[in-house]
C-alpha cells in the first residue's frame, strides 16, 4: 500500500539522517586534531627557521628542474599526443599542486610507519581517542613543501587556463575543485595500501619502493600505450590523481570516466580501511 511505502521511505530517511548527525562530531572532532597536529608541526619547524628556509630553498630548486622539461616543450610549442603546450602546462601545474599536497601531507608519515611498527611507539597511538589509522598516516605535515609546490602548481594552472581561453563559472570551479580532492584520496588509498605491508614485513622500506610511482603522474596519461593507460586508470587509478583534474577542465572526460573518477577513489578509501583492519590485528606491541 502507499501508505505502508511512504512510511518506509520516511523511516530509511530518518535513518541516514541519524547517521549524519552521529558522525559528524568524529568528522569536527578529527578536523580539529588535524588542525592542531599541522600547528604543532609548523610551531616546530619555525623553532629552526635557517632550516624552514633553507628546506624551502631546496623545495624551490627542486622545483625549478621539475619544470625546466616543462618549459622545453612549451617554448619548442611541440603538441605531445594532440595536447597543445598550454595544455601540457596544465597537466604540470595539477601535477606541481598535488606533489605538495602529497609530499607535504600524506609522504612524511609513510616513510615514518615502519619506525612506528618496529619499535613499539604505535602503543602510544593505539591508546588514543582518535581514529589509529588517521593519527599514524595524517599527524605529520612539511609546510614548506606544501606551501611552495601548491603556490606554484595554482599559478601555473591559472596561467595555463587563461592562455588556453577557459570560460570561468562556480560549476567548472567546483567540479574541478571536486575532482582535485578526489585525486588526493585516490592517492592516499594507492600510497598508503602498500605501506600496510610493513605490518607483515616490519623491516622493509616499503614507502622507498613506492614513492617513485608517483612519477608517473608527471605527463599526460596519452604518451602511454593503452594498456598502461587501462591500467593506471582501473587496476591501479595513478592517472586519476592529476590527469583526470586536467581532462575535466578541458572538457575531455567521458561519462563514464567523469563517473569512475569520483567512485574509484571512495572504493579505494573503503579497500585500504579494511586492511587497515586487518593489518592492525598483525600488529605485536613494543612488549611482544
Amino acid at each position: 500500500p502507499r501508505g505502508v511505502e511512504t512510511r518506509h521511505a520516511q523511516v530509511c530517511r530518518g535513518g541516514r539522517l541519524t547517521a549524519v548527525r552521529e558522525w559528524m562530531p568524529e568528522i569536527r572532532k578529527h578536523i580539529r586534531v588535524a588542525l592542531f597536529f599541522m600547528r604543532g608541526h609548523l610551531a616546530a619547524q619555525m623553532e629552526y627557521r635557517a632550516n624552514f628556509v633553507t628546506g624551502i630553498a631546496m623545495e624551490i630548486g627542486y622545483l625549478l628542474v621539475k619544470l625546466m622539461y616543462a618549459f622545453v616543450i612549451y617554448r619548442s610549442g611541440t603538441s605531445v599526443m594532440g595536447l597543445s603546450p598550454d595544455e601540457v602546462l596544465l597537466f604540470t601545474g595539477i601535477f606541481v599542486m598535488m606533489t605538495g599536497i602529497y609530499a607535504g601531507l600524506i609522504m612524511m608519515n609513510l616513510f615514518a610507519l615502519r619506525h612506528l611498527i618496529r619499535d613499539g611507539t604505535l602503543d602510544l597511538y593505539i591508546t588514543k581517542p582518535v581514529s589509529l589509522q588517521f593519527m599514524i598516516t595524517m599527524r605529520r605535515s612539511d609546510f614548506g613543501l606544501l606551501l611552495v609546490d601548491g603556490i606554484a602548481g595554482l599559478a601555473i594552472i591559472v596561467v595555463a587556463l587563461v592562455r588556453l581561453g577557459s570560460a570561468f563559472s562556480l560549476w567548472r570551479l567546483f567540479g574541478f575543485a571536486g575532482y582535485m580532492v578526489a585525486g588526493g584520496m585516490a592517492a592516499y588509498g594507492l600510497f598508503v595500501l602498500p605501506n600496510l605491508l610493513g605490518f607483515w614485513f616490519p623491516g622493509t622500506d616499503i614507502a622507498t619502493f613506492t614513492d617513485p610511482f608517483w612519477d608517473f603522474n608527471s605527463m599526460p596519461m596519452g604518451i602511454y600505450n593503452r594498456a598502461v593507460q587501462d591500467i593506471g586508470m582501473i587496476v591501479l587509478p595513478i592517472f586519476l590523481v592529476t590527469n583526470f583534474p586536467a581532462l575535466y577542465l578541458m572538457d575531455k572526460l567521458t561519462p563514464a570516466m567523469a563517473i569512475w573518477g569520483m567512485v574509484a577513489p571512495l572504493l579505494l578509501l573503503v579497500l585500504t580501511r579494511v586492511v587497515f583492519k586487518r593489518a592492525i590485528r598483525r600488529y605485536e606491541s613494543a612488549s611482544g
